[in-house]
């Protein structure tokens, strides 16, 4: 089941790109001689007045064959793709990404209409920073913030959007034992790092929210799993030091020697476990790369569903839309300017399949967002102006629109082959990637 949904999504992702060049291509009178899916022996095909639609073994890529799109083949017929002038072949070749754009829209749309997951995380102050902005001005451990400059709020992350992006002051209104009390907080300028290591300027007040010590989920390979801690259970004490906050805690851990004795409460019994730790290397809030201990463990964290009516879900949306394209697009630079390992960053298709088959188990709408994503995903990776990649053959008809000719054959041939050895390597790497990543999780499920 899980590598039919797999074969369907890609499928899907596919045809909506192919589509776009199929379109664009009769819109502009070039003929369309075969529409595939997938690659290798044909499975089935339906012939068309001009088109044959074909579907083949291997459902991991498909193509828009179109008349005289090669210089061996090109007889100087005006219905050809290499005839027609590069503006027009730049709005076929362009049409492919855009039709994954279109319709990574238009599953965000409807998505926003059937409800939209949100992660609720109360506005309830856990840790005060030493010394901050919040702590001079008297807010304590537990207050609820109600309002932040005079708008209501009911989840964390109106209150941290807010504070990021006032540069002076917040007006906060706080309950405390029954009452509420208002506090004028001056913020300051910090520098902090993404989640891609890109530096950010940011206001803050030193406040973070408070989070349980519940766990929510585990992370697959790592030591939790395998010591026997389930989701559900409560971490009351780590190294015999109690703890109630789910921050306080993983500062422990994080800087513990291996391993760890975690005191669990489960159906209202205590119990200790002995977990050991690995080691990772993070880059911290102020640049530096460091060692830290993990044991695996994320924190439980209420979420909330959401239906916007069709209007709203329609900025709802383009918002999202803009959110992934903006990750997508940050992940690349990252991953280019080294900040973002290539082995981290690059997913192929046993990646894809396992996440595929993980988010299934969610149920259907998230596996229309994932839909979404990965269209967005293969929209602005095609886009990249290399040989061969949708965004490389643009980037040669715009040189030919400038040079009011075409590239020389001799040229086009250096082109095509640079094209095809950057490729190769690229599947070379994402394949033996994946194997390392995936292969041995995947290997235990399938036998």
């Amino acid at each position: 089941m899980n590598f039919l949904i797999f074969v369907i999504i890609l499928s899907i992702l596919i045809v909506a790109h192919e589509f776009g060049h199929y379109l664009a291509a009769k819109r502009n009178k070039v003929k369309v001689e075969k529409f595939a899916i997938g690659f290798g022996p044909v499975l089935f095909t339906k012939k068309g007045k001009q088109t044959d639609f074909v579907i083949c073994l291997f459902p991991l890529g498909g193509y828009v064959k179109l008349a005289g799109d090669s210089r061996l083949e090109l007889k100087g017929t005006d219905y050809e793709f290499l005839s027609k002038p590069a503006w027009a072949k730049i709005k076929i070749v362009f049409a492919g990404p855009l039709f994954n754009y279109v319709f990574a829209f238009m599953l965000f749309w409807s998505i926003a209409m059937l409800g939209m997951t949100y992660r609720h995380i109360d506005p309830v102050i856990g840790i005060i920073t030493t010394d901050s902005p919040a702590q001079k001005a008297g807010i304590v451990k537990g207050d609820k913030i109600i309002a932040i400059s005079g708008k209501s709020v009911k989840v964390w992350s109106e209150i941290e959007d807010k504070i990021f992006n006032s540069k002076t002051k917040v007006e906060l209104k706080v309950e405390r034992g029954g009452k509420v009390i208002a506090f004028t907080v001056p913020t300051t300028q910090s520098e902090i790092f993404d989640e891609f290591g890109a530096k950010k300027k940011v206001y803050t007040i030193g406040i973070s929210p408070y989070m349980s010590t519940v766990v929510g989920k585990l992370i697959e390979g790592y030591p939790a799993r395998k010591a026997g801690i389930l989701e559900g259970d409560k971490i009351v004490a780590v190294n015999e030091k109690p703890v109630d906050q789910w921050e306080e805690m993983t500062d422990i851990i994080h800087n513990s020697k291996s391993p760890v004795v975690l005191e669990i409460e489960r159906n209202n019994k205590k119990f200790s476990v002995t977990v050991p730790c690995e080691q990772k290397e993070i880059v911290d809030e102020s640049g530096k790369k460091k060692n830290i201990s993990l044991v695996g463990i994320y924190p439980f964290v209420k979420t909330e569903v959401i239906k916007y009516n069709f209007f709203e879900a329609f900025f709802k949306g383009a918002e999202e839309l803009y959110r992934i394209s903006s990750i997508t697009i940050r992940g690349f630079g990252a991953m280019i300017l080294g900040i973002l390992p290539l082995r981290d960053a690059v997913t192929g298709p046993l990646g894809i399949y396992k996440i595929t088959a993980d988010t299934a188990k969610l149920g259907l709408l998230p596996l229309i967002n994932l839909m979404a994503v990965l269209s967005v995903s293969l929209a602005i990776v095609n886009l990249i102006p290399l040989p061969l990649f949708d965004g490389g053959h643009i980037l040669t008809f715009i040189v030919e629109k400038i040079r009011k000719k075409p590239l020389s054959e001799k040229t086009d041939e250096v082109l095509t082959r640079i094209g095809f050895a950057i490729i190769g390597l690229i599947v070379l790497f994402v394949f033996y990637n994946d194997i390392i990543r995936f292969g041995p999780t995947l290997w235990k499920k399938w036998f």
